[in-house]
């Protein structure tokens, strides 16, 4: 057998929809929020699994005000937390205890090999969750 015979053929960019290309060129609210009162944080993942997620959020009153992210991960994960960002701007803690992936993958849709990554993703609203509960 040559190498030829043994190569998967043309390798190019995967197939990703509109919306996910939109988010990854110019993800939304990019970086984090420095440590403050109004401030919690939620982390899911490791680099080493190939996906880690930060989100941090300013808490007002009884919604978040601002969300931000940080990631490592595929142009999925970018554009998964770009737009979870914006879903989740006025959230209640009862809304992120609420959120599911799913609705990511759906409003993305995400093929089902890469939706694993967004259940760490939920790791991660939980945690931030989990973060505002303990604050208050």
């Amino acid at each position: 057998m040559n190498a030829q015979e043994c190569s998967p053929g043309p390798i190019g960019p995967p197939d990703y929809n509109a919306l996910v290309m939109e988010h990854f060129e110019r993800p939304r609210n990019s970086g984090r929020f420095e440590a403050a009162a109004d401030v919690v944080e939620g982390i899911g993942g490791q680099q080493a699994q190939g996906a880690a997620f930060r989100l941090s959020a300013r808490i007002v009153g009884q919604h978040i005000g601002a969300m931000r992210f940080e990631v490592y991960g595929c142009p999925h994960c970018v554009a998964a937390s770009s737009w979870l960002t914006q879903r989740l701007q006025g959230a209640t803690l009862d809304d992120l205890r609420a959120w599911s992936w799913r609705e990511a993958a759906d409003a993305l849709q995400i093929p089902p090999e890469k939706r694993g990554r967004l259940l760490i993703l939920e790791d991660a609203v939980r945690a931030l969750a989990e973060a505002w509960r303990d604050r208050t």
